[in-house]
């Protein structure tokens, strides 16, 4: 249940191994929070003690396990860390290198030689990956789909009901009535809450709002014309900083940039709708200018108002239950889940084949 980016990982794992699927989503493939991903890819993730972030920029380099993904745009990757957090900056590169990923320690000079539109301060220390980057998430999504051909995917279906009998799964019920399975993945987001306490299991989802806007910075990077209108930015990686959690990258024509700050506005409304409040425009320019300058005056021209689902510890787990025995959930990914979607989908497959073994 769930026919988002970890759901449509899971479902293209289990049809390799020639399992039947059903995936239930009626916003259809990637209609929720997927389909509004920035897709930025990495190796590193120091809030994990698994290195599924390294396995999924690995599996998405290899576009897949059948050369038919889109490519990582290989932008570059950059984790900045504050003055104060050099020693996790160091750690960071260790850990990317231990994957058999490359990355480099880099001050802010260096930094700011390198990406001249940056602008990180005196003592700021990154962790740049030259091969990360980012997806077009959707496209991603529904190349995952493809790959797994003998999957059914019941779009405009909602599912209402795992049910049980003797703390095991039998079946879903849903609005086109009742399926019959003995093994349920519920990856279903913040929804995976109400569907999980149909049968008996708590699962403490909250939502937090967050919003993407796309500016388009005026005049060319470097000394070109004044007041020239929206140009080609400079080199720009993808950036995430630690210190504030907001991440910036190209948008997908290379004339803009998409920046996205965390909100600490929670129990907001499952929705993803298209544009975001002046509000929320200054709340995301207001920090990422501070590393992007550029984005201090540049015009909005895009954006999404979305929600991130957060579980206790603000980390994502992949479960499978005692009661009922048939339950796995994948859930509380916390805007992270992309990423690591190809090894969180490859273990979550694993233990819904454990349990039908």
């Amino acid at each position: 249940m769930g026919g988002g980016i970890i759901g449509l990982a899971t479902a293209e794992r289990l049809s390799a191994h020639g399992l039947s699927v059903v995936v239930i989503d009626e916003r259809g493939p990637a209609g929720g929070v997927t389909g509004a991903s920035g897709g930025l890819v990495r190796a590193l993730d120091l809030s994990a003690a698994h290195s599924w972030a390294a396995e999924g920029l690995d599996r998405y380099l290899r576009r897949g396990h059948h050369g038919r993904w889109p490519a990582v745009r290989e932008t570059g990757g950059l984790t900045l860390f504050g003055a104060d957090d050099s020693a996790r900056a160091a750690e960071g590169v260790e850990r990317v290198r231990a994957t058999g990923h490359t990355a480099e320690l880099l001050d802010a000079r260096q930094i700011a030689r390198a990406f001249p539109g940056l602008t990180p301060p005196e003592g700021f220390t990154g962790v740049y990956e030259p091969r990360a980057g980012w997806l077009p998430a959707r496209e991603t999504a529904e190349a995952m789909l493809r790959d797994a051909g003998s999957v059914t995917f019941l779009g405009g279906v909602r599912a209402l009901e795992i049910v049980t009998a003797r703390a095991r799964v039998t079946g879903v019920r849903t609005t086109a009535g009742l399926l019959t399975t003995p093994a349920v993945l519920l990856a279903a987001g913040v929804h995976s809450t109400e569907l999980a306490r149909t049968a008996g299991v708590e699962l403490p989802l909250r939502t937090r709002s967050v919003s993407f806007c796309v500016f388009a910075p005026r005049g060319r990077e470097g000394g070109g014309p004044e007041g020239g209108g929206p140009d080609v930015p400079g080199p720009l990686p993808t950036v995430l900083d630690t210190t504030t959690g907001g991440w910036l990258r190209r948008w997908d024509d290379g004339t803009a940039v998409l920046a996205g700050v965390p909100s600490p506005v929670l129990d907001v409304l499952p929705t993803v709708t298209r544009g975001v409040s002046a509000a929320e425009e200054e709340r995301v320019r207001a920090v990422a200018r501070h590393r992007y300058p550029r984005l201090a005056d540049a015009a909005l021209v895009d954006g999404v108002t979305a929600h991130d689902a957060l579980a206790p510890g603000d980390v994502g787990t992949v479960t499978a239950w005692p009661d009922p025995y048939g339950l796995v959930t994948a859930t509380g990914w916390n805007g992270g889940g992309f990423k690591q979607a190809p090894a969180s989908g490859r273990y979550a497959a694993e233990l819904v084949r454990e349990v039908l073994a």
